[in-house]
């Protein structure tokens, strides 16, 4: 009889993933991680049209998106924001994942925390949780400015704090944001409370742009950190449209 397949928690999945992110802002090189979605070919023009409106509402964490056919479906890869993470570990930043979560957006501002699930805690991603249970109302916040979003929050060493800024206005730059706060040392953000001597960084959701198709009842199947895809096989949206 075969020997049952061990947990693996979130957390570790995201650690590793990260140890693997090599993507460089200055050449647009290397891998990133992402999410994996799968529509029917008929839906995919229906889908682009609805990522395209997320990203320029700034609810997304990069525009570069992959497609690949595969029979009557298209699988796409988009930016997971736990990328940015793989990135500051690179510069030597020690970032920790902490959870994930519905934010709540008044006048296009995120306020709080409502729902979060810790990395640590669970075996299923919580963007994909709280995602699956309609939770969101992204559409919402596209057209009023008041909704719920999905988002993350990480933390990291007070005294990196410098080194995050440069490090995410660079990946600005090159159009990879979506960061909603960057907090200051011990001080809660968005609601949650940051582990002392820590800095927390809030993070929208790629999987904003899979909510979103939901809401306006297209059918998508969905993994979030899925996997790595190489910068260089994907496409600016903008092509794509």
């Amino acid at each position: 009889m075969n020997s049952p397949q061990p947990l693996v928690f979130t957390l570790a999945r995201i650690e590793n993933l990260m140890q693997q992110v090599s993507f460089d802002p200055a050449k647009m090189m290397g891998k990133i991680i992402t999410n994996t979605s799968l529509v029917n070919k008929e839906d995919i023009g229906e889908t682009l049209a609805v990522f395209y409106d997320t990203i320029q509402s700034g609810l997304s964490v990069s525009p570069m998106i992959r497609l690949v056919e595969e029979g009557e479906k298209v699988r796409i890869k988009t930016a997971c924001s736990l990328s940015i993470c793989g990135i500051l570990l690179k510069r030597g930043i020690p970032v920790r994942p902490k959870g994930g979560g519905l934010i709540e957006v008044v006048e296009r501002e995120p306020t709080r925390f409502t729902d979060m699930l810790m990395y640590w805690a669970t075996t299923i991603d919580p963007i994909d949780v709280l995602t699956v249970q309609g939770l969101t109302d992204i559409l919402g916040m596209m057209r009023t400015g008041n909704g719920r979003i999905l988002g993350n929050l990480q933390e990291a060493p007070m005294v990196a704090r410098d080194r995050i800024e440069e490090t995410l206005e660079m990946l600005a730059s090159v159009e990879f944001t979506g960061v909603l706060e960057l907090g200051e040392p011990n001080m809660d953000v968005l609601g949650v409370s940051v582990e002392r001597d820590h800095v927390g960084i809030s993070l929208v959701g790629g999987t904003n742009l899979v909510a979103a198709a939901r809401e306006c009842k297209i059918n998508v199947e969905h993994e979030s950190i899925s996997d790595l895809t190489d910068i260089s096989l994907m496409k600016h949206i903008d092509e794509l449209i």
